[in-house]
């Protein structure tokens, strides 16, 4: 089964999803009004408290200066919340962000195919002010967040808008950097964003290792046809070869489907790539 696709960067999970960054206290910072935000709008937000607040009032920036946000979906306050004269506390509103926003709508904000994976995204959801819910405000910002390896948020001059289906997609694509052991590369490897040297590149496809697929044969014929929905080709290309990812998280052992670039002599070199296989990136040979 393909596994679920946006994680936050870092996490030991096999895919986790941030359910939103309102865990901080439910406070109102000052700042622009947040009543009628807009899909595509971008935000640079810089310190803890404005991402922890339940409401998020930076002004926007044009999506080509630095930013860490950006509105990929507005969406409205449900009944019986939104007949509150009063906006409702914290966990209330933090409990909205997997129910408004949610990741199918990302995914075709981001332009992203099925088998696309990617790293270092997170979602979150911010409510309008106090202020601002008073005066009749229900609308929800539902914002995609850039994190590096440790959680810090990180900014980037990219419009987000179907990003995956373009040439700089790399950055928030998933891949793995596998190192040598014995003259061959190991199983195993290091989560990196494909704009990084890796060995290999996720195509979106895990399945837990059992007896069915516990030889690399049986392993690259249960990847084979996710590989080709990946490239968008009938057969595997010259050149580029499958390299199943053997994970083991909490006890149980994972396949994590991958492609990478052939090599014909891996003693001497890992034969790390920069950028992406996927028919819109390109990539340099490391």
């Amino acid at each position: 089964m393909p596994r679920s696709w946006a994680k936050w960067a870092g996490s030991g999970a096999a895919a986790v999803l941030l359910a939103g960054v309102l865990s901080g206290c439910n406070q109102t910072l000052p700042g622009a009004a947040t009543g009628n935000p807009a899909v595509g709008e971008c935000h640079l937000i810089v310190s803890p408290e404005q991402f922890d607040a339940v409401s998020e009032p930076s002004p926007p920036v044009p999506c080509t200066e630095a930013h860490t946000a950006q509105t990929y979906k507005v969406a409205r306050v449900p009944a019986p919340l939104s007949g509150r004269g009063t906006r409702p506390g914290q966990q209330e509103l933090k409990a909205l962000t997997t129910r408004l926003c949610e990741v199918a709508t990302l995914r075709a904000y981001l332009g992203a195919r099925e088998r696309d994976g990617t790293t270092g995204l997170a979602i979150a959801a911010y409510a309008p002010s106090r202020d601002d819910w008073e005066r009749g405000a229900r609308a929800v910002r539902c914002d995609v967040l850039l994190a590096a390896d440790d959680g810090t948020p990180q900014t980037t001059t990219l419009d987000l808008k179907g990003v995956l289906a373009g040439h700089d997609s790399a950055a928030l694509r998933l891949c793995y950097r596998q190192e040598l052991a014995d003259g061959r590369l190991n199983d195993d490897s290091v989560d990196v964003p494909c704009s990084e040297p890796h060995t290999a590149e996720d195509i979106s496809a895990w399945f837990n290792l059992e007896g069915s697929v516990a030889t690399p044969a049986a392993r690259n014929a249960r990847c084979l046809p996710y590989a080709l929905q990946f490239l968008d080709v009938d057969a595997l290309p010259a050149g580029i070869t499958l390299r199943p990812i053997i994970r083991a998280v909490n006890g149980a052992r994972t396949v994590r489907c991958a492609v990478a670039v052939s090599q014909s002599n891996v003693q001497s070199s890992p034969g790390t790539i920069t950028g992406t296989l996927a028919p819109t990136g390109g990539r340099k040979r490391g």
